[in-house]
Parts: C-alpha cells; structure tokens; sequence
C-alpha cells in the first residue's frame, strides 16, 4: 500500500474499550494515524492509546453536537 494511504486519518468507535481497542492498536502499529472519540478522554484506556500516537478528543455519541465540535 502507499504511502499515502497510511497517513489516512481513520476514527475508532470504542477506541477505549476491548474491541475497538484492538482495532485502535492495531491500525496505529500498520502506521495509520487514529482519531479516538471518547466520553472519558482522561480515563486510563484513553491515556494509553495517546501514549501510542493516537488523537484522543471528548466526544458523546449521544450528542451531536459533540461530534460536530471534534476534530
């Protein structure tokens, strides 16, 4: 694959949980830049995935305007 597509921005839907931790983990080893959206951006799952690289930013999938309001 190309340079280029590695440095795709992809966001991870529970990124701080188990699955979507996987998932998170997995794409930033393969070089992928990751947007993690989270109620708990200081919790220790969210801490964690930043220590890797990932973008943690607070976000309510319950709130639209949440979402919006993320980069």
């Amino acid at each position: 694959m190309t340079k280029e597509f590695y440095r795709s921005v992809v966001a991870v839907a529970g990124a701080t949980g188990a699955q979507g931790g996987a998932a998170a983990r997995s794409l930033l080893r393969r070089g992928f830049q990751v947007r993690a959206p989270t109620r708990s951006p200081g919790s220790a799952a969210a801490q964690a995935l930043r220590g890797l690289g990932a973008e943690v930013h607070a976000a309510d999938f319950d709130d639209g305007g949440s979402l919006e309001a993320a980069p």
